[in-house]
């Protein structure tokens, strides 16, 4: 689509519909000039498996290392070490995925809490961006984050879908913002082609959340499994809503996600 290498700052690379075809992802990547992505991790073994493929493809690939929601059940006291210990790895940009996901409510809301705080302030210690997930649990969520927000080098809210007002609060806390595939679904996202204009230039980045999410405004069949090769199509569909030139929205994105993650 033009010259300017994109960064995906959310793909799931970890997941077995990508992790199992890695070599055909990477070979995508480079025929539609998708620079880099950041393999977003769920837990310690993602991080883990996230490094290995680091170890394969060092130039392309960079990695977080955090508990999601769904895996707050899981998280103990012992893994804080381990998690100090990976964001010591030049590979590892953020501490995340993390935050509070009340829509699957896959671990108790008192354990997604607890592990929640923990992760804030370990990047408060580390002194590491946060890769953040909230799903129907915005209260809850600005609450808790507004305790450690400003004592952290730098957020993401990442697949935001949320409202005006959830935006303001974000925006508000000096949070970046993500947007993904989301917004080219008329369905779900089309709230989005309004709200897109109120994050500022300087707060806005692009992600897959690959494998889920494929972007609606692919021009072409698919099998259903979304990779870091369609980023440009979630750049176009916000060039759209704008009605700003692709190439302008892909300079000031890349331009965002090597501030926000020193890379």
């Amino acid at each position: 689509m033009n010259t300017l290498g994109l960064i995906d700052i959310g793909a799931n690379m970890t997941h077995p519909q990508l992790h199992n075809q890695i070599d055909k992802v990477v070979e995508n990547m480079k025929d539609q000039n998708i620079n880099k992505a950041i393999i977003t991790s769920s837990n310690l073994k993602d991080t883990k498996t996230a490094l290995d493929i680091i170890n394969a493809y060092p130039e392309i690939f960079y990695t977080t290392v955090g508990f999601h929601p769904h895996n707050a059940k899981d998280f103990v006291h012992e893994n804080i070490n381990s998690i100090i210990e990976y964001s010591k790895n030049k590979k590892v940009l953020a501490i995340g995925e993390c935050g509070l996901d009340y829509y699957r409510d896959y671990s108790t809301r008192e354990e997604q809490l607890f592990c929640f705080e923990e992760q804030l302030k370990i990047a408060k210690s580390v002194g590491l961006p946060i890769f953040l997930h909230e799903r129907k649990a915005h209260d809850d969520f600005a609450t808790m984050l507004k305790k450690y927000i400003f004592e952290i080098e730098r957020s993401v809210v990442h697949c935001f879908t949320g409202t005006k007002n959830e935006l303001k609060v974000y925006l508000d806390m000096d949070c970046y913002i993500g947007i993904t595939g989301w917004i080219s679904d008329l369905n779900r996202g089309k709230h989005l082609h309004d709200l897109i204009k109120y994050i500022p230039e300087d707060r806005l980045m692009i992600e897959t959340d690959a494998p889920y999410l494929t972007p609606k405004n692919i021009p072409f069949k698919n099998n259903g499994i979304n990779e870091p090769s369609f980023l440009n199509y979630v750049a176009q569909s916000i060039s759209e809503c704008l009605s700003k030139d692709i190439n302008y929205i892909k300079e000031i994105t890349i331009n965002n996600t090597k501030r926000f993650f020193s890379i």
